[in-house]
This record gives structure tokens, C-alpha cells and sequence, in this order.
């Protein structure tokens, strides 16, 4: 009986999400090469073309849209198979910095079932702009998930391209919406963090360009801060799209905001609760 790597499953799997061979290569360990050949022969095996180019992005295929889900299913099992019966017993305490409204997501979903795998290892998380947990000579953290521009580049080796994360607007639900106008002569009220959040910076940018008057109408770094000011019918907002909570709309009159990267840095390969906590997380973002 022929049996399924899982090696080339999560190769798949980084490919498709990272958008890049190089990227997912990165990310496992692994040279661009090694990750072709390994979705070239999940194909063969399948007998089935998973993914191809269209536009200069990677796209499903039809087959590619069955596999993903089950492949994440069965990455998961094993995953947790291992945790179960050889990792247990990992300790030590992780310092984790990260955005509030993607601690919003990971919290109660990654990191939890991290806390539960492994219940000696003790987390203190720290939420922040991207800027600020990614400064040069920050210290204080031993695994940092942030957000950046798709070109930069940064000085230390160690940050790793989890996947690319299109950004959208967000407003308040449909019931709300009769207050805020997106006509294009209006001057639109901007739901923000402070400066250097680079959503701000996406959202002025592409007003300008527009040439749309816009102006700042609520500040706070807090993500329940911003989400409540909304809410209240304060003003618009841009987000990664998976941190959109459900209680908030996006909208599609307003222009495109293109991608950010979603990395993530590990301060050290020494601390071994950090490094688990950095797989664990870079395989179910």
C-alpha cells in the first residue's frame, strides 16, 4: 500500500500559502529546489497537478482544493500523535511578542492548544505594533509573529516568512453602516493605531492616491480599543483579512490595499519551549 509523505504535504501546504518555493523552503528547513521536487512527486503519486501559476500568484487547482484541507488534517494528527507520546515533557518559559489583533486569533486557538500539549511550559505574551517587536535590539522576546511590507528585508537571519496576508477594509455591521458615507466626494473617518501601525500607513496611502480626504478620528493601540470605536460608528478600519472578527463587515467600495508578510523571529535556538512553540505555530497559522 502506497503511503503519503508528510514531508511533501507540508511542502504543499507552505507553497501554496507562502506563495513562494523559496519561502516555503525557508520555513521548513529545506533549499527551493528540494521543495519543487517534493510537490513535483506528491502530483505523481496523486497522479493529480495540485497547484499552478496564474497572474504571478499560486493557485489551487481543482485537486489542489480537495487535498489541502484533509492534508492540514492529517499534518494535525500526527502532530499531535508526537506531541502526546515523545514531547510532553518539554518545559521552560517563552516570551512572546505579538500583534493584538492577531493574539485575538492565535490565543484561543494555536496558543491554547500549544498550552495544552505542552502544560510545563509557561508563556507571557506581550502584545505591541509590529514596529516595536521587531526592533534591532529588542531583548525582550524570545519568539516574536509580526507583520511587515512583502519586500523588506531585515538584518536578522532568523525572521521567517510565515505567509502573505491580504489586507482589507472593515467597518461596522450592515445595521451601522447607514451612518458612515463611502461616497468618493466624502471625507472618510479612519479607525487607527498610532503611527507606524502599517495598516495606517496602507490606509493613508491609498486615500491619497485616490486623492479622497481622509482624516484620523479615533487612535489606540489596543485591538478591542479599535474594534469597539468602530462598532460605536467612529469611523473604518484596515486588517489582515483572517483577523476581521465576525461581529465587523469588510467593505469593497474603497480601494485595493495589496498583502503584508506575516514573519515571525526566534530569538534563539536555545530555548527549546520557544523553538516547539515557533513549529507549532508556523504549521497552523
Amino acid at each position: 500500500m502506497q503511503h503519503l509523505s508528510l514531508d511533501a504535504l507540508r511542502a504543499f501546504i507552505s507553497v501554496y500559502e507562502l506563495q513562494s518555493y523559496t519561502a516555503a523552503g525557508q520555513q521548513l528547513g529545506r533549499s527551493q529546489p528540494a521543495i519543487s521536487l517534493q510537490v513535483q512527486r506528491l502530483e505523481e503519486q496523486l497522479g493529480r497537478q495540485l497547484i499552478h501559476r496564474t497572474g504571478g500568484r499560486i493557485q489551487l487547482t481543482q485537486s489542489g482544493s480537495e487535498l489541502i484541507d484533509a492534508a492540514r488534517q492529517l499534518l494535525n494528527l500526527n502532530d499531535q500523535i508526537l506531541v502526546r507520546f515523545t514531547e510532553s515533557s518539554l518545559s521552560g518559559r517563552v516570551r512572546l511578542g505579538i500583534p493584538s489583533e492577531f493574539a485575538s486569533k492565535l490565543l484561543p486557538q494555536v496558543v491554547g492548544q500549544f498550552a495544552q500539549a505542552y502544560p510545563n511550559v509557561t508563556l507571557a505574551v506581550t502584545s505591541a505594533l509590529s514596529r516595536d517587536l521587531l526592533r534591532d535590539d529588542n531583548s525582550n522576546f524570545d519568539l516574536v509573529v509580526a507583520l511587515t511590507e512583502p519586500d523588506h528585508k531585515a538584518s536578522n537571519s532568523n525572521l521567517v516568512v510565515l505567509k502573505q496576508e491580504p489586507l482589507v477594509w472593515v467597518g461596522p455591521g450592515i445595521s451601522a453602516m447607514a451612518d458612515l458615507s463611502l461616497s468618493p466626494q466624502a471625507s472618510l473617518s479612519l479607525v487607527a493605531a498610532p503611527e507606524g501601525c502599517i495598516y495606517r500607513r496602507r490606509a493613508v496611502a491609498a486615500m491619497r492616491t485616490m486623492g479622497r480626504p481622509i482624516r484620523i478620528s479615533y487612535t489606540n493601540a489596543d485591538f478591542s480599543g479599535l474594534t469597539a470605536a468602530i462598532e460605536s460608528g467612529l469611523g473604518i478600519t484596515v486588517l489582515a483579512a483572517s483577523t476581521v472578527p465576525t461581529n465587523l463587515a469588510r467593505l469593497t467600495e474603497l480601494p485595493e490595499l495589496g498583502e503584508v508578510s506575516v514573519v515571525m523571529q526566534l530569538a534563539s535556538q536555545d530555548n527549546q519551549a520557544a523553538g516547539q512553540l515557533a513549529r507549532f505555530i508556523s504549521e497552523r497559522l
